[in-house]
């Protein structure tokens, strides 16, 4: 039987290693999630402009935008407002998954995998960027 740390058994593992939880986001999994993010993600609908009325009062309500710490927003040095915002782990990091409108192309939205550390401890200074990507919008 197998651990979440990918021991293979007694003996195996390096002096000192802590057991982590499997890892959120994965390089190879991440355009899924992102696209996934996306989807349900309904402040990303460029129909809905931020507004969308509720079924049974048809009155607008105020769609929240995705909160990005200003330590991770340094380390990607963009300023623009995020589509999606999901916290979870990557190579056994806090990691924050930010995903922004592509700059050059309207069809594209550029996925920022950050190092979020800086959000619990903010004596470690500004975000580094773990992954960056840039995906089609679908």
């Amino acid at each position: 039987m197998s651990s979440l740390t990918g021991d293979e058994g007694p003996g195996t593992s390096a002096p000192g290693r802590q057991a982590t939880v499997a890892d959120t986001f994965s390089e190879s999994g991440l355009e899924q999630q992102v696209v996934d993010l996306l989807a349900a993600s309904p402040a990303s609908s460029p129909q809905t402009l931020g507004m969308q009325g509720e079924p049974e009062t048809n009155s607008p309500r105020v769609l929240h935008q995705p909160t990005v710490p200003d330590c991770v927003q340094k380390g990607m040095d963009r300023k623009d407002a995020a589509l999606v915002v999901e916290k979870g782990t990557f190579q056994g990091k806090e990691a924050l998954l930010v995903v922004l409108p592509d700059s050059s192309d309207s069809t594209r939205v550029t996925a920022y995998l950050m190092d979020a550390t800086c959000v619990s401890r903010p004596s470690s200074g500004t975000a580094k960027i773990l992954l960056k990507d840039s995906y089609a919008r679908r």
